[in-house]
């Protein structure tokens, strides 16, 4: 091996060779050459994996003025997940791209001062069994689906958390190249969005460094920053973190990640400052076989496989939605949801608690046509359609469709009064431009379909 020292003289040289050649030779040694860090799974391997998120910081309801202060929220949040991890598909790199994820535990605790009331969600066992499946399309999120039943939206947020345990592998060279410690190379942005949450990448320059090698691991750092947006809110974050290869097990043992993020208020939801770090240990899992056998998966996921269930806070009805309905606002009197598409609010649903009725009293469906245009006023132009829908035995439902306009924007209105057998009544308004009619198409129908009235509590 040739030195880079250039020493004059030929009694030096003669001494540096008798002094320096041993220790020159096993520095040569010591010192690794290239190494390919490469995991390739396939279908029937199983994972133990355990995944938690650590976070402070404090959510900012509204963007704060001179003359409007906003007082920001304190808050704390905890998430442990533990499940096995089987493989049912992968790609022709041997890369997951599809996993049945049995959770053993998943859990978030929220706390905080005043107003804030410390809270532990927990994913029900009857829904613990899921379907993971990472896009084939560049800007494409990782899909959590449920065969089991609809989630609810927190159970979603808690099992759909930021770095994905199946994207992790696009965090090492790319087509198996082989590395040399300080070489560096690009986090792909699949992955920066899985790190990020964001819906929508606006840059990132998240790099990947060989830190150190040697026969048992290879230590990589993550340094860089992501920007985009999440439901029409804009943000960016910092990222650091490591990785550690398992050289012997060829797989990705272990992922750190440290998350410093700034979020500007959306439509849905509050901006927020936040500090976050995000653990992923891998393990290879026990071979003794599953007590219940991997779920027949189509290869298109089944819209139903993807509602989620959303329940009244006063406890009177639940009902089911896809995906893009978010909660904005709720209370024993009305809740919001707005439905979000692309970073926009396109519709909103309000749902209000009517008055009870006398048991059994058929709902006046002229007069609420009647209160309805009263409540429009000057709004109203014309009545698309009016009618009775279908409605479980003992039940009333009727339905308008209205065309107005809202100042200069063309608006329409979709009402229905929903009442059970027992009088009890909520009214559901959408709302949309009509712009967006025909892209909404008859989801106001199926959401207003699944509403079912919960037993009274006493």
């Amino acid at each position: 091996m040739r030195s880079r020292l250039r020493l004059g003289g030929i009694s030096v040289v003669v001494l540096a060779l008798v002094t320096f050649w041993p220790v020159a030779v096993q520095a040569a040694e010591d010192q690794p050459g290239p190494v390919a860090l490469v995991e390739r799974l396939n279908p029937g391997d199983r994972l133990r994996v355990r995944a938690s998120l650590e976070a402070e910081g404090r959510y900012l309801p509204g963007e704060a003025t001179e003359d409007t202060p906003v007082a920001p929220i304190e808050l704390t949040v905890s998430t442990r997940i533990e499940s096995v991890d089987q493989v049912l598909a992968v790609d022709t790199e041997g890369q997951p791209t599809r996993l049945w994820r049995q959770a053993e535990q998943a859990s978030v605790a929220i706390g905080g001062p005043e107003p804030i009331r410390p809270q532990t969600i927990t994913l029900r066992p009857e829904v613990s069994s899921l379907i993971v499946e990472r896009p084939t399309e560049p800007d494409g999120r990782v899909v959590v689906a449920s065969p089991q039943g609809p989630l609810t939206r927190a159970e979603l947020d808690l099992v759909q958390m930021p770095a994905d345990p199946i994207d992790v592998l696009a965090l090492l060279p790319e087509d198996g190249a082989e590395v040399a410690p300080g070489a560096r190379w690009a986090v792909p942005d699949g992955v920066a969005r899985s790190i990020s949450g964001y819906d929508a990448l606006a840059s990132n320059t998240v790099e990947a460094t060989l830190r150190s090698v040697d026969e048992e691991s290879a230590e990589v750092d993550l340094a860089g920053s992501i920007a985009g947006a999440v439901l029409g809110g804009e943000g960016e974050m910092t990222i650091t973190g490591s990785l550690r290869f398992d050289r012997r097990a060829g797989r990705i043992a272990l992922v750190t990640i440290e998350r410093d993020e700034r979020r500007k208020p959306g439509p849905v939801e509050a901006g927020l400052e936040f500090r976050s770090t995000i653990r992923i240990e891998r393990s290879k899992a026990a071979d003794e076989a599953s007590e219940t056998p991997a779920p027949k998966v189509p290869d298109r996921l089944p819209d139903d496989w993807l509602l989620l269930t959303y329940s009244a806070p006063d406890g009177r009805y639940t009902l089911q939605h896809d995906r893009a309905w978010h909660v904005f606002s709720e209370d024993e009197q009305q809740v919001v949801l707005r439905r979000v598409e692309a970073g926009t609010v396109v519709v909103q649903a309000n749902l209000v608690a009517g008055p009870t009725v006398e048991p059994g009293a058929q709902p006046k469906a002229e007069r609420f046509r009647d209160d309805v245009k009263k409540a429009l006023g000057d709004r109203f132009d014309r009545m698309i359609d009016a009618g009775a829908v279908a409605a479980p035995e003992g039940e009333f439902r009727y339905r308008l469709a209205l065309a107005g306009r809202q100042g200069e924007e063309p608006i329409v209105w979709y009402y229905y009064l929903v009442s059970d057998s027992k009088g009890r009544q909520v009214v559901a308004i959408f709302t949309l431009r009509a712009s967006q009619v025909e892209r909404f198409g008859r989801r106001d129908q199926r959401m207003i379909g699944s509403l079912r009235w919960l037993p009274e509590v006493r």
